[in-house]
């Protein structure tokens, strides 16, 4: 969830398939791979973020 916008907000899942554990978002799509943490987070905060915010 972003703190200054609270609908900007959103539940992610990690789950284990076949090539390894992921995270995904709630609508089915991957994020990264557990192990990439900065990647996984590079992402979360780019949608997350308020235009300009996270450039």
């Amino acid at each position: 969830m972003n703190p200054q916008v609270s609908v900007l907000a959103e539940h992610i899942l990690a789950e284990n398939s076949d090539d390894g554990w992921w995270y995904w978002w709630s609508w089915a799509e991957r994020i990264a791979r557990v192990d990439d943490l900065d990647d996984a987070v590079e992402r979360v905060l780019r949608v997350l973020a308020t235009t300009g915010e996270h450039d």
